[in-house]
């Protein structure tokens, strides 16, 4: 009996240990990937049930998500948010998605020397927020 609990200790706790570390991994390096470029559904997404896109026409215009992404910045910030210009140099969409990546410059109250700025995808189909990234703000972040 001792020989079986000697094995679970001994092979069976660390294969599990590293089978769980070596998959929060690639979910975090997929993540970090997602970030750099245009949306894409991640690892994450699709374990939440998020990775579907909406499906049907694209109707929502540029300008729509551009206002979406200001109000999200605004949700997030409030009374602190001292101003949003649209970043017409990144912004683009992805017709084969149908899906809006906004950028925003911001100014914070207590960050003006930070370069703030907020990443929205937006679905061209719904209106839908799909991922929403502040990068550049005071404080620690993985992103």
């Amino acid at each position: 009996m001792s020989n079986r609990k000697s094995k679970f200790k001994t092979i069976v706790i660390p294969v599990a240990v590293v089978s769980l570390f070596t998959f929060a991994m690639v979910i975090a390096i997929d993540e970090m990937m997602a970030a750099q470029g245009d949306y894409r559904p991640t690892i994450w997404d699709i374990l939440n049930g998020r990775g579907e896109l909406p499906e049907g026409r694209a109707e929502v215009s540029q300008q729509v998500a551009i206002q979406v992404c200001k109000q999200e910045a605004l949700n997030t910030y409030g009374r602190s948010l001292m101003q949003a210009d649209f970043d017409d140099r990144s912004t683009r969409y992805n017709a084969e998605l149908k899906v809006h990546t906004v950028f925003i410059d911001l100014r914070v109250k207590g960050q003006e020397k930070n370069d703030i700025y907020i990443r929205c995808d937006v679905s061209a189909v719904n209106r839908q927020l799909l991922e929403v990234r502040i990068k550049g703000g005071a404080g620690f972040s993985f992103f």
